[in-house]
């Protein structure tokens, strides 16, 4: 199952990337209810669907990472 990253949301179009970094534009109505900029979401039966996990574990190796590039300083 593929994951995407929900990027934006504006004048109701949602733009979300895929693992191959590719950009797809779709009608906001297709993404979860509460869906918001960093989410990462699965594609399944036509709609978008929340994948929480996903998103904790990609926010915590971005904040290692900035983390790690401060204690360069």
């Amino acid at each position: 199952m593929e994951v995407y990253q929900l990027d934006r949301i504006e004048e109701g179009i949602a733009s979300v990337e895929n693992s191959d970094g590719a950009m797809l534009f779709v009608s906001a109505s297709r993404l979860p209810e509460n869906a918001k900029d960093g989410d990462c979401l699965t594609f399944e039966k036509g709609r978008f669907y929340p994948a929480p996990a996903e998103t904790k574990f990609r926010k915590k190796v971005i904040k290692d990472l900035l983390e790690g590039l401060v204690d360069k300083k």
